[in-house]
């Protein structure tokens, strides 16, 4: 059961009927709330009416580092702002306490008030734990919690008969005539539903989360489940100010999605939601979340449940990928077809958990996640996703990836992605008809018959050597990865002959850079080895090698080592 200051609202009673001369009134009143609450009431007027609102705000600019007290009024079918207690006069007149006694007039209908405190400014938060102490609130200065325990609040009140209490959350749950709908979305949640359209139809999408510059924190997005697409997202160009604190954002869009299936999702992060608000919250608190409806009723009829068949698996899917990881699936293609391959991982101007594809007869990365590949993908703004479709000819491949120590699934150190699920790398046939020409091998256990001899995914101080022969004079294709900085190469290979003679080596100068770290060093030429008796060798120092990078690592990190190759 979550604390008194927690609570998401609290229902609101009507106060005792009082009389003023021979006409009576009934009152609704909301307040009394701790910095980061809200407290709401709803209304029903039955007839055009004149309002009478009153009460007690506060605003302690100048010395108490912009904590407020205030009230605001939201019509429930338009969801505008009708009315707001900092637009009262003695607002603007007083820089603490303010009173405010207002009559307004209002259309029949329903409505909600308001009743919040909080910082007015964003770069600050609210601390506060469940005996109702106020914790660091002044910057330094002691706090009187007695004063913020004072009630300030504001009354509704009109002539008998004409304003009628309602409940909040029913009168936005009762509007709400949607295909998809998560209000009032707490803290840490990440939540989905799915629906069908049996036709083409126009959608429209209201949704409020917290985002900052670029970067979204509590967020929906919608799925095309049949074509693996995401469709829309809460974005900067949709989004605009929802009131309140600056990160609060709110989104507007009209979309018209194709016969389909599709799930709309919402996510949020640990803090700043209808649970508990550490800057002002939004004007339409209880829209925090996403809302999905018809832009035209007469479209119901194309709503149908959700066709899970309509689901597309995938050939790979590598996800759910934790710390330190490197995970590897092979797989062959018994004809050339198109897949699509989506990763989502870690980086800035260098990625740190990615992924990539590798043939696996010749070595050669034929697909990997780069920052030129990969876009924002929701959440921090490290967050990256890489959504390609390529064409593959029959053959052996490889599916690879690999994550760093902090910030990946199940332990981020910053906020997630929209898909968190799927934080790793996933592959699909273009085709859903072509999934027959996939055949799955253990990455592990796969030898290449064009390799001669190899020595690689090699360990801090380790000194490796391999025999092997050539039978007549040719060409062949050396792969090798090492560390090397100054000109100088610190783990690296060599080839002696059948007298021990150093026929070949790698040589800084001859090497081009590997991808990852600068000192990563890669060598990839062909040479020629008469007939005759060999040995291959690596060496490598006590630090930098495979899973014990001391920076980021190389392309194709399992290839740290030294390969021998046929030349076909």
């Amino acid at each position: 059961m979550k604390n008194l200051m927690s609570l998401k609202y609290i229902v609101i009673s009507i106060m005792v009927a009082f009389t003023v001369s021979t006409l009576a009134q009934e009152v609704i009143k909301v307040g009394n709330v701790y910095p980061g609450e809200i407290e709401m009431g709803g209304f029903n007027l039955s007839q055009d009416a004149l309002v009478k609102i009153e009460g007690e705000g506060a605003s302690f600019d100048k010395w108490d580092n912009y904590l407020g007290y205030y009230a605001w009024i939201l019509q429930t079918d338009t969801r505008n702002v009708v009315w707001r207690s900092n637009e009262c006069d003695d607002y603007s007149k007083n820089d603490g306490e303010y009173d405010f006694d207002y009559e307004l007039e209002l259309e029949a209908g329903n409505y909600e008030i308001y009743f919040s405190g909080g910082r007015t400014n964003h770069n600050y938060s609210i601390n506060i734990n469940g005996l109702g102490d106020i914790q660091a609130l002044f910057s330094g200065k002691k706090s009187n919690i007695k004063k913020f325990r004072k009630q300030f609040y504001v009354t509704i009140s009109a002539d008998e008969n004409l304003i009628k209490e309602v409940d909040p959350v029913k009168l936005v749950n009762r509007r709400d005539n949607a295909i998809v709908s998560f209000t009032r979305v707490g803290d840490s949640e990440n939540l989905q539903k799915g629906f069908s359209l049996k036709a083409e139809t126009e959608i429209s999408i209201y949704g409020i989360g917290e985002g900052v510059r670029s970067e979204f924190y509590d967020f929906g997005y919608i799925y095309d489940v049949a074509n693996n697409k995401r469709i829309w997202m809460f974005n900067s160009s949709d989004g605009s100010h929802a009131g309140g604190g600056k990160k609060n954002i709110v989104e507007h869009s009209k979309i018209t999605l194709q016969k389909g299936s599709y799930k709309v999702h919402y996510k949020s992060d640990e803090n700043h939601s209808f649970d508990e608000w550490n800057v002002l919250p939004p004007d339409d608190p209880q829209h925090w979340g996403i809302v999905v409806s018809l832009v035209n009723q007469d479209d119901r009829k194309n709503i149908i449940p959700f066709r899970k068949e309509d689901i597309v698996s995938p050939i790979i899917s590598i996800t759910k990928v934790e710390e330190e990881e490197f995970i590897s699936q092979g797989f062959t293609l018994l004809k050339s077809i198109e897949i699509r391959v989506m990763a989502l991982g870690e980086g800035k101007k260098e990625l740190v958990d990615y992924g990539w594809i590798e043939n696996a007869d010749t070595k050669e990365i034929v697909w990997k996640m780069t920052p030129e590949n990969s876009e924002y993908a929701g959440g921090a703004k490290k967050n990256r996703i890489a959504d390609d479709i390529i064409k593959l000819n029959a053959g052996n491949y490889i599916a690879h990836y690999i994550t760093d120590d902090s910030h990946n699934y199940d332990d981020w150190n910053d906020t997630p992605p929209f898909e968190e699920d799927k934080w790793g790398i996933t592959i699909w046939t273009s085709n859903k008809n072509n999934k027959a020409s996939v055949k799955l091998f253990n990455a592990e256990k796969f030898v290449s018959k064009n390799i001669i001899a190899e020595l690689t995914r090699v360990g801090d101080d380790e000194n490796l050597s391999k025999s092997f022969s050539i039978s007549r004079k040719k060409y062949v294709r050396i792969v090798a990865i090492g560390e090397g900085t100054g000109g100088d190469m610190d783990d690296y290979a060599w080839i002696t002959d059948e007298n021990g003679y150093t026929i070949w080596e790698m040589k800084y100068n001859e090497t081009s850079h590997a991808g990852g770290g600068r000192k990563n060093r890669l060598f990839n030429s062909e040479i020629k080895l008469k007939a005759g008796n060999y040995k291959l060798h690596y060496k490598t120092d006590d630090s930098h090698s495979f899973e014990e990078w001391n920076n980021s690592p190389p392309d194709n990190p399992q290839m740290y080592g030294v390969t021998i190759l046929k030349v076909k």
